[in-house]
């Protein structure tokens, strides 16, 4: 897979332009200072904030271009971002917080449960499946969090 980004978006007084191309099997990291963007432009990819200007493209795709008046909503992309928060849903516990993504795209239930079993076994959490966010550390959060993104 590859993807291009050249992304211009301003919200309020900032003003976000950045371009980079990350190609098949590509690790990038986006460092920078609080407050340079680095999260708008993750929101940006996986459309949660619109482009004002640019493209951005994945595999051939075109997930958002204002020019072309193309817009992919987030739910429609097959990507996921996971934040700082990690926002995992507290009355739910690690099997199901992982369901919640599949289930969010229409998958039936006992499905959706079999896939967060996969990721849950993926990412070494199968011992800690029956817990809520509260009895999890921070690390276990991260890893829930990644498995249901």
């Amino acid at each position: 897979m590859t993807l291009t980004i050249d992304a211009s978006v301003a919200i309020g007084d900032f003003r976000l332009d950045a371009a980079l191309t990350v190609g098949a099997g590509e690790t990038v990291a986006i460092l920078g200072p609080n407050g340079s963007g680095k999260t708008t432009l993750l929101r940006t990819v996986a459309g949660l904030q619109a482009l004002d200007a640019g493209r951005i493209v994945l595999d051939g795709t075109v997930l958002d271009d204002p020019v072309a008046d193309r817009f992919v909503a987030a739910h429609e992309r097959s990507m996921g971002v996971v934040f700082q928060e990690y926002a995992l849903f507290g009355r739910l516990d690690v099997v199901e917080n992982v369901a919640f993504g599949p289930r969010a795209r229409g998958v039936a239930k006992h499905e959706a449960r079999r896939i967060a079993w996969d990721w849950i076994e993926r990412f070494g959490l199968t011992d800690l499946a029956g817990r809520r966010p509260h009895e999890l550390s921070g690390g276990q959060q991260q890893r829930v969090a990644l498995a249901r993104a």
